[in-house]
């Protein structure tokens, strides 16, 4: 398998955090405290730069954090 170069897009496994991790290093540490090996973390989107990772992680954040979503409403007949 190849080494991947670049920033990733992970979550972690405990917290569900989403974040971003430099895959020229080993492991990534979660604000929460848990390590993540990066060689067994599924990686969600893999950038060239830190600044496209950043803002990938924003954008999934919004999406994760706006609350609930209604199903489809029915009318009554």
């Amino acid at each position: 398998m190849p080494e991947l170069t670049g920033f990733a897009v992970i979550g972690c496994s405990k917290c569900r955090r989403i974040m971003s991790a430099d895959l020229s290093h080993a492991t990534k540490t979660c604000q929460c405290g848990h390590k993540l090996d990066l060689k067994k973390t599924k990686l969600l989107a893999v950038f060239a730069s830190a600044d496209d990772a950043a803002q990938e992680v924003m954008r999934m954040q919004e999406r994760k954090n706006t609350g609930f979503t209604s199903a489809v409403k029915f009318e009554r007949v």
